[in-house]
């Protein structure tokens, strides 16, 4: 076991808040558009949500997690098999417009040996319908970008935390809306960053906080991956990921390198 008193610990505990802080630094790089430098600090202002908590919420435990899947394609159907390779967890529900894929993905949870999940998927608004009839403690979205907001509000307001693929937002009132609806309905409202948390990141950190660069004054990052293949595809995410690329500009979802650089 590792000795929290060690000045080389790194611990799970840790890491987890130190990866929530790295997304909160790059969570309005990519939004749109583009703010003049004179909004940016009215951007970054509390709207008018009320007071802050005085104390961060945190949820009791839960022994086992009972999760329902909105969109199952390529990276919400990884994020399923994650889940399947996990202690404590329950998949109850699944929710895609697509059947047949629903059908794939659900077989995989049977094959495992678990019940077969509730199937949603009438149109692009079932999410809804699942929210609020499943008993369900976690939504996962890994929906196209547009809906991750609508699928993590209405997560939270039907009772349930949510979580999602990133961004989880690509404007300001956006990401102070689930703000909004985290702290009126206590719940949790994740972005679930992977980049901070794979292999090559924790090594970094780890040799950070062993301070084997010394005093780190300066930092740059960047996230560089060749989409072509997929933005070009009429299957999948490249039914409706190159429309962003044709009206948008930017680094579309920054976290991926302000995310790791941050906990650095």
């Amino acid at each position: 076991m590792s000795d929290p008193h060690n000045s080389d610990f790194f611990g799970r505990r840790e890491l987890l808040k130190l990866g929530a802080a790295g997304l909160g630094l790059g969570a309005a790089s990519g939004l749109s558009p583009t703010p003049a430098a004179a909004d940016l600090d009215h951007q970054q202002q509390r709207p008018d949500l009320g007071p802050a908590p005085v104390k961060p919420f945190a949820a009791d435990p839960i022994d086992i997690v009972r999760v329902g899947f909105v969109g199952v394609g390529g990276m919400g159907g990884a994020h399923v098999r994650n889940f399947l390779g996990l202690e404590g967890i329950e998949i109850v529900a699944l929710c895609d417009i697509d059947s047949a894929r629903n059908e794939e993905v659900s077989s995989w949870v049977t094959d495992d040996g678990r019940a077969p999940p509730a199937m949603y998927g009438r149109d692009e608004t079932d999410f809804v319908r699942m929210c609020e009839t499943e008993d369900l403690d976690l939504v996962f979205t890994a929906t196209p970008w547009e809906w991750h907001v609508p699928v993590c509000v209405s997560a939270m307001e039907n009772g349930k935390h949510a979580a999602t693929e990133v961004p989880a937002a690509y404007t300001t009132d956006d990401c102070w809306r689930l703000v909004e609806y985290a702290e009126k309905y206590r719940k949790h409202c994740v972005m679930m960053e992977n980049c901070n948390y794979d292999r090559p990141e924790m090594m970094v950190f780890h040799m950070a906080r062993l301070g084997l660069f010394g005093d780190i004054l300066h930092a740059e990052c960047g996230y560089l991956h060749d989409l072509r293949e997929i933005k070009f595809s009429d299957v999948g995410e490249g039914l409706w990921r190159r429309a962003h690329s044709m009206v948008r500009d930017g680094n579309l979802y920054p976290t991926h390198g302000l995310g790791p650089v941050a906990n650095v």
